[in-house]
C-alpha cells in the first residue's frame, strides 16, 4: 500500500449506536441533587456501520437499525460502490464481532475476494481501530440533543457524520420507514392480538383451583 497508494485503500470498519433519548456525560450541578434531562417517549436506537480510509481519502457510513449480518451486507453494498468509483483494491480491517464472523458474512466477503482483503483485528483491541475515535467525536456532539422527531434524529446523525472531517464520504440512509413511524419491529401486517382459532404449539397446563395452604 505504501509503494502504490493509488492502487489500494486501507479501511478501518466498526459499528456504533445512537440513542434517541439523550443522557448526561459531564454537567455542573449542586451537590446532593441528581441532575436530570427531559426525554420524550420510548428510547429508540440507531445503528451506524462505518469505515474510514487510513490516509483520509474517504469514508463510508450506513445508517440503519440493527447490528446483524443483514446490516453488514448493506455496508458491503456501499463498499462495492466505493470500489467501482475508485477502482482501488480495498483492505478491510474488522474486529471479531458476531456480524463479521457469521456464515453469511464470510460468504459475502469471499465473493469479493478479487478486490477485497480482510485483515482481522486482535481480540479486545479497540485502541488499534481509528474508527473508535471518530465514534467518540460523533457521540460527544450528538448525545446531548433531544430531536423533535425520529426523522430529525436521523438527519442530525447524518449531519454529525458529515462533520467528521477528511474528504467527502458516502453517507447512506438505510433507516426503514416502519422505524421512523415509531415501531420497534417491522410490522407483519396482521391485526394486533391473538388470532381467532390460534393453537399453542405446546398444550397449556391446567390451572390448579385448590391451592395448598401456606404452612
Amino acid at each position: 500500500m505504501a509503494a502504490d497508494p493509488e492502487r489500494y485503500e486501507l479501511h478501518y470498519q466498526d459499528e456504533t449506536h445512537l440513542d434517541t433519548n439523550p443522557y448526561l456525560s459531564r454537567v455542573w450541578h449542586r451537590v446532593g441533587e441528581q441532575p436530570a434531562r427531559s426525554a420524550a417517549g420510548t428510547n429508540r436506537r440507531l445503528t451506524v456501520f462505518g469505515s474510514v480510509d487510513a490516509l483520509g481519502r474517504g469514508r463510508i457510513e450506513v445508517l440503519q437499525v440493527r447490528q446483524d449480518s443483514a446490516g453488514f451486507a448493506r455496508y458491503l453494498a456501499a463498499l462495492d460502490a466505493r470500489h467501482q468509483a475508485t477502482g482501488r483494491h480495498i483492505i478491510l480491517v474488522l474486529d471479531n464481532g458476531p456480524c463479521h464472523t457469521s456464515t453469511a458474512t464470510r460468504r459475502a466477503l469471499a465473493a469479493r475476494g478479487e478486490w477485497l482483503e480482510v485483515m482481522p483485528l486482535a481480540r479486545y483491541s479497540p485502541h488499534l481501530n481509528p474508527k473508535e475515535h471518530e465514534w467518540r467525536l460523533l457521540k460527544r456532539d450528538h448525545r446531548g440533543h433531544l430531536a423533535g422527531s425520529l426523522r430529525e434524529f436521523v438527519d442530525a446523525a447524518a449531519a454529525g457524520l458529515a462533520r467528521l472531517g477528511g474528504e467527502p464520504g458516502m453517507i447512506v440512509d438505510e433507516v426503514p420507514q416502519w422505524w421512523l413511524d415509531g415501531y420497534r419491529k417491522e410490522p407483519t401486517g396482521r391485526p394486533r392480538g391473538r388470532p381467532n382459532g390460534a393453537k399453542d404449539s405446546r398444550p397449556r397446563k391446567p390451572r390448579a383451583k385448590n391451592l395448598p395452604a401456606v404452612t
